[in-house]
């Protein structure tokens, strides 16, 4: 029975008119404006190319190790597409310093100039709009329609227990939203790997079904939501109109009112205690190189031309200046770079507080089966927030590796290669060497690599995908339970 129930319902709303438009609208958005986010990855990804390659270059010109001052670059996501998530508006470079903090800041990027009008467009947002609105049309009706037109009535006359007819008209309107859901994605994806630049890897078929199974799992929610209020109400329009009021709720009031929420309950540090507590580390650096450094002495001139990322060298110089350069940065460099450390601190306590409000407002909007939707995707296209932390660790682990990389290569920065291009021999033999020296051979320099742990991910999508789950469960049940009550007379 409740295969013949599920076989009718879905069979009439296949015929129905807002299914046709739904459809029809979700199918057209994604062709028009998945080759336009396929096409701005595409151009964000030569750009991230580009930049990589031009600090390459860079660093094959470098000739002393204190002038080795690398970018790091955070590749786009290939999935971006799908959820945009906080992809362009978070750093994705961070230039690394010995004596300085990893600046994290946006490379500039040239993108699709279309998304200038639909700033935050992505796949996900037809799902959430456009099919959510879908389920709401498809649910509302779908037991106080049966009751205005006197078919409920009938259906439990003829000994049907209630729970057959509810379980067949859920069967039935997934059934139906499975449709748009599917066409969608396989367009998405058939569109996206029709650009030359994408390459989707095992685990990025891996995310993609993980979202197609977290679309079916919100949309199934979205119809749970519209069916609650089928049976509370007596009449379809009054359905209707809870339903989009909720949906309103969903979509408007919940996630802005958290960020407002997050704001009043946890105020990030304010700029002058942060600029204060930099003022005193600075303070404490000047004082405490000015009382150890040794003085500089002797004759010495830096190359004509810049070494790489626009710094100089010492060219000409000196026994003495040699000498006493070699104590300068054997003491300076391990003392800029403590506190560098510590300006580090400052700055994680303060991204820590927005990170902390950051999660709070999610929490605070995990009320909404939307919000929790769209955290799922953009953990799944890894745009999320956490893949951001993510970044900066890996930003953090890898100026360590640089540091202790120069340290093992010039002997604490006592070398004197840590500043000039020859040798006290070569000094000695020639003080005056004109010659271009060569470059520094770089070939071991610890690599940066930002890859997606699908492990990761996969644990961090489990508890927005098991919070969807719940709500389907318990918006069935109340439906249930209001429909166990419901008065078909």
């Amino acid at each position: 029975m409740i295969w013949k129930i599920a076989k009718k319902e879905f069979l009439l709303n296949l015929m129905t008119f807002k299914f046709a438009v739904g459809t029809i609208l979700c199918v057209v958005l994604m062709a028009v404006f998945m080759p336009i986010l396929a096409k701005d990855y595409e151009e964000r990804l030569k750009t991230y190319n580009g930049n990589v390659a031009r600090n390459k270059a860079e660093l094959r010109k470098v000739k002393v190790y204190k002038n080795i001052i690398p970018t790091i670059y955070r590749p786009p996501s290939m999935l971006s597409a799908f959820s945009e998530g906080l992809e362009k508006r978070v750093g994705n470079s961070a230039t690394i310093e010995l004596d300085k903090v990893p600046e994290i800041s946006a490379a500039a990027a040239r993108g699709n100039p279309y998304l200038s009008i639909f700033s935050v467009f992505d796949a996900s947002l037809i799902f959430k709009i456009v099919i959510s609105v879908l389920a709401m049309l498809v649910a509302y009706d779908a037991v106080s329609g049966e009751r205005e037109h006197g078919t409920l009535r009938l259906i439990l006359a003829n000994r049907t227990a209630r729970h057959q007819v509810l379980l067949g008209k859920l069967l039935a309107g997934l059934m139906v939203l499975v449709v748009p859901i599917t066409i969608a994605f396989i367009m998405g994806l058939v569109i996206l790997l029709s650009f030359p630049m994408v390459d989707l890897a095992g685990s990025d078929w891996i995310r993609i079904g993980l979202m197609y199974l977290a679309s079916l799992i919100f949309i199934s929610a979205m119809y749970n939501i519209g069916l609650l209020f089928s049976c509370l109400a007596r009449r379809s329009a009054i359905s209707l109109v809870l339903g989009l009021f909720v949906w309103i709720v969903f979509v408007v009031v919940i996630p802005n009112g958290s960020v407002y929420l997050s704001a009043q309950i946890l105020p990030p540090e304010t700029a002058e205690k942060i600029e204060g507590q930099v003022a005193s580390i600075r303070e404490a650096m000047s004082s405490e190189i000015s009382r150890g450094q040794p003085p500089r002495t002797g004759d010495w001139s830096e190359s004509d031309t810049g070494d790489a990322f626009g710094n100089y060298y010492v060219k000409r110089c000196n026994k003495a200046f040699m000498e006493d350069n070699q104590k300068r940065y054997s003491f300076r460099t391990p003392l800029e770079i403590k506190y560098a450390d510590k300006f580090w601190e400052v700055e994680n306590s303060y991204l820590s507080s927005l990170f902390g409000q950051k999660q709070l407002a999610d929490n605070l909007s995990r009320l909404s089966p939307i919000c929790l939707y769209d955290n799922a995707m953009s953990m799944l296209a890894g745009t999320n927030i956490a893949s951001f932390q993510s970044f900066i660790k890996g930003v953090k682990t890898h100026r360590n590796r640089i540091i202790d990389y120069i340290r093992s290569k010039t002997d604490n920065f006592s070398a004197t290669s840590f500043f000039t291009t020859y040798t006290k021999e070569e000094m000695e033999q020639s003080p005056k060497n004109t010659a271009d020296p060569p470059s520094l051979d770089l070939s071991d320099l610890p690599r940066f690599i930002d890859k997606a742990d699908i492990v990761e991910i996969l644990r961090g999508v489990i508890p927005d995908l098991a919070l969807l789950v719940f709500g389907n469960v318990l918006f069935f049940a109340m439906a249930f339970a209001a429909f166990v009550r419901y008065d078909v007379r």
